[in-house]
């Protein structure tokens, strides 16, 4: 009687697997699922400064001193000159939040939290590879009492899958926060603009929330 049963369980399959070549189905095809909407989202900026009297943004963790050849390179050099990707530089920021795109706007809060270079890829990779400075966020904006959001906070974190880590845009995840952020979950997309100097970066902050 098994013999007979399992005779037959091949004949269905066999059976199965033809129609199912016969249609085009592909097996372990997959379908992305159908993503929920945000319920509601909101924009602010975040107002960067690197290299001037007025640091809000700072390198922490650069590549150690080298020598190539008779030349010493300083931490700047070795940067520019020897990894063209800035890989496993580590950057630590409190950056001002404001309301509008000026940063002599209203200031709702701070923006503090890490980034770091993250992908070994050099100059010579195809423009086609995935981040040719690939850069891992980690922060939390902290909302004060002008945002209407006082004693709120919302945490960021995700990789930034832009080939141009700085002009590019990045799509990071939204993980949580307090106050009445408690629970929050959905993603958030930060779209970097050069200022007048090069010293100056402004984050255009779009939140999407999932209630």
């Amino acid at each position: 009687m098994k013999a007979v049963e399992l005779q037959l369980y091949l004949t269905m399959f066999a059976v199965l697997s033809l129609c199912s070549n016969a249609a085009g189905y592909t097996p372990y095809s997959f379908v992305p699922p159908r993503l929920p909407k945000p319920d509601f989202q909101f924009t602010f900026y975040m107002q960067s400064r690197v290299g001037s009297p007025t640091n809000s943004t700072v390198y922490a963790v650069t590549l150690p001193i080298g020598r190539v050849d008779d030349l010493t390179l300083t931490n700047q050099t070795w940067l520019l000159q020897s990894n063209t990707s800035f890989f496993g530089t580590i950057g630590v920021f409190e950056n001002p939040l404001t309301l509008e795109a000026p940063s002599n706007s209203t200031q709702v809060g701070f923006g503090r939290g890490m980034f770091v270079f993250d992908n070994n890829f050099g100059s010579d990779e195809p423009v086609t590879s995935v981040g040719s400075n690939g850069v891992e966020w980690l922060w939390t904006g902290i909302f004060n009492d002008e945002s209407g959001l006082g004693n709120s906070t919302l945490c960021f974190k995700g990789w930034n899958l832009e080939l141009d880590s700085v002009t590019g845009t990045a799509e990071l995840t939204l993980c949580g926060g307090t106050g009445l952020f408690k629970l929050a979950r959905g993603y958030v997309q930060i779209s970097a603009v050069v200022g007048a100097t090069s010293a100056s970066l402004r984050h255009d902050v779009s939140v999407f929330i999932k209630a």
